[in-house]
């Protein structure tokens, strides 16, 4: 299959690490503070990681109450962290995808601990079966393995229903950078390799002073890891600094994406952006015969990563997947991947704002690329989308 160069895009669609900034790609390394010790001032407190720690707090539009930390091992070494730092005598969350199963696992390493996980069907919306009297109430706001989100109604329904002594986390990896952020958290947490466009590996870890309080209290309790006992995180987050030597380089991309988010709009435009972005697939796909959207209900369809179920037999996901990488494009070398554990024949489409900072047009390229493909392997199929 010799797709035509003309309608091939040239921006990545993977679901990270995913497309950067013109600005990020084209600086040399030795200008990305790789080489500089992270205890030094003048990368702590007086400069990256104090100018990042400011910009997320104002791109968030987070108060004073809110400790940011830079914590190493990407999001799933934090989920770690906060189930055995934060819970005391009980847990619960939802569970509707591999990265919220994935979280929920994390506490069986606690033993003598109460535990309440709901399998969440968004057609049946049964988030009230929470535990909403637990120490700690888990919660991944975007689900990228089949493309389920938490509307907002939802979030703001639990942060209500809690108990004065019960904080909820939330895993904002796949949702951070394309969103408004309301306060219906304790903590909050992402890797940086999606919304921002910087490298995986890296997490930041967002936490109010009642989770803090937490922490100090758990200490006193129970025996925790050095690396997964939050204390000593927070211990350098006045001075700007990290427990270990994280990635200067992920902090640094971290931080001119968030300059590039406030110069250009804030969340708001970014949340628009990606919507837009989202549209142009949702739109391709209602015109196309081959294509639907994996949610059927609108509100809990994620914008950000977009999966797309295939409904013509004769086109698979693995042949569409293998004509992108067969360009020997470099944006498409990884072609688009549904997520492993998804068995049904779908594509996964990563909609974050730098993979078309602009507007949509190459959003608009995939879409005739999706379509050229398509034709290619259904010969009777006969879309009127183009």
């Amino acid at each position: 299959m010799k797709i035509p160069q003309r309608i091939l895009p040239s921006s990545t669609f993977t679901c990270g690490p995913s497309q950067a900034l013109k600005k990020v790609e084209n600086t040399p390394l030795v200008k990305t503070f790789f080489e500089r010790s992270h205890r030094s001032p003048s990368i702590a407190q007086e400069g990256l990681y104090r100018e990042t720690t400011l910009n997320i707090k104002k791109l968030f539009n987070l108060s004073d109450d809110y400790t940011i930390l830079f914590f190493p091992g990407g999001a799933t070494a934090a989920m770690d962290t906060v189930v055995w730092t934060l819970t005391k005598k009980s847990i619960s969350g939802l569970i509707f995808g591999s990265f919220s199963k994935r979280w929920t696992k994390d506490s069986n390493f606690l033993d003598g601990i109460k535990k309440t996980f709901v399998s969440f069907d968004y057609k049946k919306e049964n988030y009230k079966e929470l535990d909403f009297k637990s120490s700690l109430i888990l919660l991944t706001l975007n689900e990228t393995s089949h493309g389920i989100r938490l509307p907002e109604k939802i979030l703001k329904d639990i942060y209500t229903k809690k108990s004065k002594d019960t904080l909820v986390a939330w895993d904002v990896t796949s949702w951070a950078g394309m969103n408004q952020v309301k306060p219906y958290f304790d903590i909050m947490l992402f890797s940086t390799q999606k919304g921002f466009g910087a490298g995986g590996g890296t997490c930041v870890l967002i936490m109010n002073k009642k989770a803090i309080k937490r922490a100090e209290e758990m200490q006193k309790t129970k025996k925790i890891p050095f690396f997964l006992n939050l204390n000593n995180a927070l211990h350098f987050a006045p001075l700007y600094q990290t427990l270990n030597t994280p990635s200067t380089i992920n902090i640094w991309m971290l931080n001119e994406g968030a300059k590039y988010m406030l110069k250009h709009g804030g969340l708001k435009k970014m949340e628009d952006l990606t919507r837009a972005h989202a549209k142009v697939l949702l739109d391709y796909a209602k015109k196309s015969n081959w294509l639907a959207p994996m949610i059927d209900k609108a509100e809990f369809r994620s914008p950000e990563t977009l999966t797309l179920k295939i409904t013509d037999d004769k086109i698979k996901d693995t042949l569409v997947n293998k004509a992108l990488k067969q360009t020997k494009k470099r944006n498409l070398a990884d072609g688009i991947k549904k997520f492993s554990s998804i068995s049904e024949n779908s594509l996964r489409i990563a909609c974050f704002p730098f993979i078309d900072p602009k507007g949509t047009k190459e959003f608009i390229k995939l879409t005739k690329t999706l379509d050229y493909i398509a034709k290619h392997l259904d010969k009777n199929l006969k879309n009127k989308a183009f």
